[in-house]
Formats: C-alpha cells, structure tokens, sequence
C-alpha cells in the first residue's frame, strides 16, 4: 500500500491531489494542514476512514513539524513512499519589484526555500524506510529561466522563491540519489486557485491558449508524474503534461 502526506492538503491542488489518491483504495495518505478542522478534510476523512487520516501541520512552526512526525511514525510502519510539498502561499502577487515589501519577500523566500527543506529533513527517515522514497517539490512554471511567457510584473516574488525551491530539488536531489532517494519539482499546471487568480487578466490578454485547470486536473497529473518518478529520472523539471521543463 503506497503511503503519501501531503502539505497544504485542505483546499486547492493539495486537496485535489488527496482526493485523486484516495479514488485508489491501495493508497493510504496523510492529509496535513495547519487546521486539521477543516471542514474539507473532515469531510473527507468520513468518507475515507480506513485510508485517510488528517494530521496538524503548520510548516512554518518547527515544533508542529516535529509533533507531526511523531503522529505520522506509527501511522507508516513502511516508511512514507511519498513526501508532497505542497504548502504555498503568493502575499504580493502583481508587486513591481521597486515596490515589493521587502520584509514579506524575505518571507516568501523563506517559506519557499527553509520551510520545504525543514519539513522534508524531518521526514526523510521515514521516506528513507519506504519502498519509492519519493519527495516532491510544488514549484510553477514562472520559476523556469526559459519560458516562453516572462509575464512582467506577474508574480515576481513567488517566482524568484520557486526557483529558489527548483535549485533545492535538483541539488539535495543529487545528494539524495546516492541514498536511493529521488526528488522532483513539478509545475501542475495553471489551475483554477485562490493563489492565481490574479493572473487571470494577463494570461487572458496575452496567453489565452495557455490552459487553466480545475484543483482536480492538477491533482491528477501531480499524481500521474510523481507515481511515473524514477531514481534515474530524480532531480528534474516537470511540466503538468508529463514533459520535463527547462530550469
């Protein structure tokens, strides 16, 4: 029975991506989030009893972290085949970089760089222990050096912090392979959430072919490229469609 835990997973992508997971009833999956009361995860803990369970994870408090590695350990005698780092956030979404809060920047790199790193170091044992030993990094797109939509003043921060989160991959990723751990980063698409909405006017003026996909949709190819992972593919760049990105 493959074991996941995802970050963030009581709403949008991480949401969908537990929801996908559990279709399969030969998944057991750790649902985490900062309110393990919410009525999403409740809602779908009820209807999963066996192979769901929610845990309280705030991943920017370490002691949170530790106490949700205490719960997850007896819940994951196998080890975690899957780590899904999924917990993001965008404070300043259309911020010029003249006019960015510096203090929240700092912040926003922190939380896409420290934080993914923290949580993933303290459950790398158990990933360790497991049978696929997996860990995947949420990243987008817009931390790509070579895309073919720069979309100025789009996102600033949010992408200097995912290509933060893309250079973690793919180095501790070559660190890990040694151990038989792969890693990734995964782009899962522009996708119908909070966190981009507002690039709904852009893309609409000047990309309108590019797609924007339901939670569902991300969450199935999110899941559909980290099952596909090998050690021999670890470290790379994925595009939602199953085709690697360029850093």
């Amino acid at each position: 029975m493959p074991s996941w835990l995802i970050t963030g997973a009581n709403r949008g992508i991480g949401y969908s991506t537990a929801e996908t997971l559990l279709q399969d009833k030969s998944n057991f999956v750790i649902a985490t989030s900062r309110n393990a009361s919410a009525p999403s995860l409740v809602a779908l803990a009820s209807k999963y009893p066996d192979s769901l369970k929610v845990i309280e994870l705030d991943v920017e408090k370490p002691e949170s972290i530790d106490k949700a590695v205490s719960e997850a350990t007896p819940l994951l005698p196998n080890g975690l085949d899957y780590l899904v780092n999924n917990a993001a956030k965008n404070p300043q979404p259309t911020a010029k970089f003249e006019d960015l809060d510096l203090d929240l920047f700092a912040y926003e790199m922190q939380l896409n760089t420290v934080v993914p790193l923290r949580v993933s170091r303290a459950f790398l044992p158990l990933v360790k222990k497991s049978e696929k030993k997996t860990i995947v990094f949420v990243s987008s797109v817009l931390a790509s050096f070579d895309t073919t939509f720069v979309m100025v003043n789009q996102m600033n921060a949010y992408s200097v912090g995912k290509a933060s989160l893309n250079m973690l991959a793919r180095k501790w990723g070559a660190s890990l392979k040694s151990e038989g751990v792969t890693t990734a980063a995964i782009h899962p698409g522009w996708t119908k959430t909070e966190l981009s909405d507002s690039l709904t006017d852009w893309i609409t003026t000047y990309a309108p072919q590019i797609p924007r996909l339901t939670p569902a949709e991300a969450g199935a190819c999110l899941v559909s490229i980290s099952k596909a992972l090998t050690l021999e593919k670890t470290g790379q760049f994925w595009h939602f469609d199953g085709s690697n990105l360029p850093w």
